[in-house]
């Protein structure tokens, strides 16, 4: 079913009157003796500021009217906030005491549940409450077919960033279109020939061409180009890997490919930061880093201004539309029933529209409540940036695609099982590192004189892709997870 069909049923429900609990049922909250909240986090820079701004908010208003303070605590980086969230359920020696609150990811919940402290949010939401928000975000959310343990906050998706400027100059003298960067083979097609036409401007030396393409995330291009073919590669449901040696031999062979010859590349921590450093012309990334994409480069050492172009996320010929659905939501960890109850009423009025609205668009976020998208400040909120700075009106683009994904395609988050984040992480490492060594033995090779069909052979694909697949079996196997290849 189509998302926009969803969102207009959802908009016309009934509204909601934001209370503490079900009607009817008694508050264990007291206006008179406050119940302090403390919340851990993992925002920075802006979205840092706009969370802090929102609980100041909630803490004069509703917070004050039914006794609810919350203290936002920033702990660094997700990486950072999960060891700490980690530490203090385990009862690790010097750690901190458990928040009441904190932004979470489906496996660090799972992991946190197994332990038996998380809050099961269904005991303070009623059915018209959740009905309120999108069917596939709150959806990410849910354990065990009903369980709901975390709430989406924001989500985002991924898309395709252009140097519109290069691309521009690039298609000029081409013919290309930007259409055919519609799907991953006419990415690949397209790197490549941007390559050759970068090479051949420097004729005295051979084979210094640059890269067109860079992935952000190396693991949501294994998910989600699986999911586009037909698979998931992790299967959530029967707690395994499927290895599907045709639809992984498709996604190693463009990656690797690619990244082998020069028509891919990444260099600095971030894509962007490689757009900026004119390293590459495009990127795969997330919806919520619009305000990064820069808007402009170095380029002999000056400042040039570059304009920006947001398209789909590009789709395996053959393979359906779907796009990475992601965002942490939060968590409320297994208390006193007021302070559960306190951390569900400041989760009601952060996610209701006019509080999320503000907070998800700082950067490009999604807001996680359907009727967020007919709402006259969200249409508001698109003029203003569209009529703002560069970066604004980037952003003001980003959302343009990313709701038409959103509300016309069909969105993916795979469902976690106990090991399913070491299985990200081994399929992302694992094939960054195969990408880097064959860049590393192209370098060699090209220095050899072979052209470009002699350096595929001697790489062969084929043998790298067994090799990839070992490295992969090897390191679930260390960790104890099943897997399946087909």
């Amino acid at each position: 079913m189509k998302r926009k069909i969803k969102l207009v049923c959802l908009v016309i429900s009934v509204l909601i009157t934001l209370t503490a609990c079900s009607t009817g049922e008694k508050t264990a909250l007291d206006p008179k003796n406050p119940v302090s909240i403390t919340l851990w986090h993992y925002y920075v820079g802006d979205n840092k500021i706009a969370l802090e701004k929102a609980v100041d908010a909630f803490n004069t208003s509703v917070g004050s009217e039914k006794g609810v303070v919350v203290n936002a605590v920033a702990k660094g980086s997700v990486m950072e906030l999960e060891k700490a969230i980690t530490d203090a359920a385990n009862g690790v020696i010097n750690a901190e005491a458990m928040p009441d609150l904190f932004s979470c990811y489906p496996d660090k919940a799972l992991e946190i549940d197994a332990l038996g402290k998380l809050c099961d949010l269904n005991d303070y939401f009623t059915e018209a409450e959740k009905g309120l928000y999108v069917e596939e975000f709150l959806n990410s959310g849910r354990f065990d077919g009903e369980r709901l343990l975390i709430l989406p906050i924001v989500k985002s998706t991924e898309l395709l960033y252009v140097n519109k400027t290069a691309w521009n100059e690039f298609a000029a003298e081409s013919g290309l279109d930007a259409s055919k960067l519609g799907t991953w083979e006419g990415v690949y097609a397209a790197a490549q020939s941007y390559y050759k036409w970068t090479d051949a401007q420097t004729p005295a030396t051979v084979g210094d061409g640059k890269s067109l393409m860079g992935v952000d995330s190396v693991a949501n291009y294994i998910i989600i180009g699986n999911k586009q073919l037909g698979v998931e590669v992790i299967d959530g449901k029967n707690q395994q890997v499927v290895l599907n040696r045709e639809v992984m031999k498709k996604i190693f062979d463009t990656y690797y490919g690619g990244m082998s010859l020069g028509y891919f590349n990444a260099v600095g921590k971030f894509r962007s930061d490689d757009i900026k450093a004119g390293d590459l012309v495009a990127y795969v990334g997330s919806s919520s880093g619009a305000a990064y994409f820069p808007t402009w480069i170095e380029k002999d050492n000056t400042q040039q201004p570059i304009d920006f172009l947001a398209l789909s996320y590009p789709v395996f010929t053959g393979g359906s539309p779907d796009v990475i659905q992601q965002g942490a939501g939060m968590s409320v960890i297994n208390s006193t029933p007021a302070k559960q109850e306190g951390a569900a009423v400041f989760l009601k009025w952060f996610t209701a529209e006019a509080q999320n609205i503000d907070f998800a668009m700082t950067t490009g976020y999604l807001p996680v409540q359907a009727g967020a998208y007919e709402n006259e400040a969200f249409k508001t909120s698109l003029e203003t940036l569209s009529a703002g700075t560069a970066a604004d009106q980037n952003i003001a683009k980003v959302y343009e695609i990313a709701l038409d994904q959103i509300m016309e395609r069909e969105t993916y988050a795979s469902l976690p099982f106990k090991g399913s984040y070491e299985v990200r992480t081994t399929l992302e490492k694992s094939l960054t590192a195969m990408g880097e060594a064959g860049r590393q033995n192209t370098v060699v090779l090209k220095e050899q004189g072979m052209s470009e069909a002699e350096i595929l052979a001697a790489l062969d694909l084929n043998a790298r892709f067994e090799e990839w697949l070992t490295v992969i079996r090897s390191q679930l196997d260390e960790s104890g997870i099943a897997y399946i290849e087909k």
